[in-house]
């Protein structure tokens, strides 16, 4: 009798375990979602968590604070086959590398259908999510980004409008013929004390401010031989030249750090500014200038040839017993129109969903068109093997040129020098 009865506790236990593991299996009933601190500020994360999880009564959804740069810091989790959250909100490639390389991250193609399409996402932004599979057997989305970035040239209207650089709107740049370019910027010179343009050279922006304008006049900003950003060709020493000659006649006013460009433009007394177009909205806003002090030109043929973009992402650890509850968090609340709308009806910050630049859209509603025109046929900076590398070598280049220090000849052949053995091996995918 004693045996028998052991025998049933055995079985009882094991039925348990048996019933617990198929609730398990079924979905967890709680959900963890990741964001660091200026996401909840600039997104609509907190109020997202909230409606999803009232339209999911059996839902518990939590908000974790984290580094944005922590990615990393949770691979030895993963390796216990743990994780502290289910879904993270934001992150962009170059913070991502290593959880996309070593193959830490749900693939998300499943979710590019329907309202999701791709053709429904800015195609420059989309890019940006497509990565090399680690097993190399093809490609995947191990994100998908959702709040964009372009870099533009803001323009300051009032100026515009002294220097009669404004007709029912801002007087396109002409062109990349040199005398009419120069001629533009010189009609701004006497109403813009802070210089007719402003960009920053640090390290961050230095890449933008190169290749952006390279990308616009030819449709490439890389190299002939696929070995970095382009420093042989016409174009390549044309718009360094521009950049120098600029400087020599004070039309522009090359800072070298964030800070002292954004001071220079928040004053209002610039006529220009090469940056986010977050930035620009999101500065001149803070200061306490009108909504229409600020507007937007693009370089000539970015409507055609687009920009250099950057985004945030949502992403999935494979480790997480949650991803379908992910899944349908995305789909429903960060793809929502209302979510995309808000991050930039309040902080500048661009949809990646086509269908946001329309109604709904509270400001600088008159610019979207031309914004999304840029956004959608826009490049992100490669995510090459040795980026790092290579921006530390540019760096040492591109701001003293830039400033007349060096020549254009010199800078250029440095760089094409001292890169010349540096993997650059791109791990996103075309």
């Amino acid at each position: 009798m004693k045996k028998l009865l052991i025998v049933f506790l055995v079985f009882l236990a094991a039925g348990l375990t048996f019933a617990t593991g198929q609730k398990e299996a079924g979905g967890p009933k709680s959900l963890l979602v990741a964001a660091p601190p200026w996401i909840q500020k600039k997104t609509a994360v907190l109020s997202a968590a909230e409606a999803f999880q009232k339209a999911h009564a059996d839902v518990k959804v939590e908000i974790i604070t984290v580094d944005k740069w922590g990615g990393p810091t949770y691979i030895p989790e993963w390796q216990a086959g743990k994780t502290s959250f289910d879904l993270f909100v934001s992150g962009t490639g170059t913070m991502l590398a290593p959880l996309i390389v070593d193959g830490w991250l749900e693939p998300l193609d499943d979710m590019l259908t329907g309202s999701m399409a791709k053709d429904k996402i800015v195609g420059g932004f989309l890019s940006e999510g497509y990565y090399k599979k680690p097993d190399g057997s093809g490609a995947f989305y191990p994100m998908i980004p959702f709040l964009g970035e372009v870099a533009i040239v803001g323009i300051n209207t009032a100026i515009m409008k002294q220097a009669g650089l404004w007709k029912d709107g801002p007087v396109p740049m002409p062109g990349w013929d040199a005398q009419a370019y120069f001629d533009w910027f010189r009609k701004m010179k006497p109403f813009a004390e802070q210089g007719a343009h402003v960009q920053i050279w640090d390290k961050e922006f230095m890449q933008y401010n190169y290749c952006a304008p390279i990308l616009a006049m030819t449709g490439t900003f890389m190299d002939a031989s696929g070995k970095g950003f382009d420093v042989t060709s016409s174009a390549a020493r044309k718009w360094l030249g521009m950049i120098q000659q600029m400087a020599k006649e004070k039309l522009g006013n090359w800072t070298a750090t964030d800070t002292a460009g954004y001071e220079a433009w928040k004053t209002g007394k610039a006529g220009s500014f090469f940056a986010a177009q977050g930035h620009t909205m999101e500065l001149v806003l803070s200061a306490g200038a009108p909504e229409d002090a600020i507007g937007y030109v693009g370089w000539p043929g970015s409507d055609k040839n687009g920009s250099i973009i950057w985004t945030h992402s949502v992403w999935i650890p494979k480790a997480s017993k949650a991803k379908d509850l992910a899944k349908a968090f995305i789909r429903e609340e960060v793809f929502s129109k209302d979510f995309q709308q808000w991050q930039f009806n309040n902080w500048g910050k661009l949809p990646t969903f086509k269908e946001a630049y329309g109604s709904g859209i509270q400001r600088y509603g008159e610019y979207m068109p031309m914004i999304l025109k840029v956004a959608d046929n826009s490049k992100s900076i490669p995510l090459f093997k040795d980026l790092q590398t290579y921006a530390d070598i540019i760096k040492k280049y591109l701001p003293d040129a830039a400033n007349g220090r060096i020549s254009v000849d010199e800078a250029l052949g440095k760089i094409k020098a001292e890169s010349a053995n540096l993997d650059f091996t791109d791990v996103r995918a075309k």
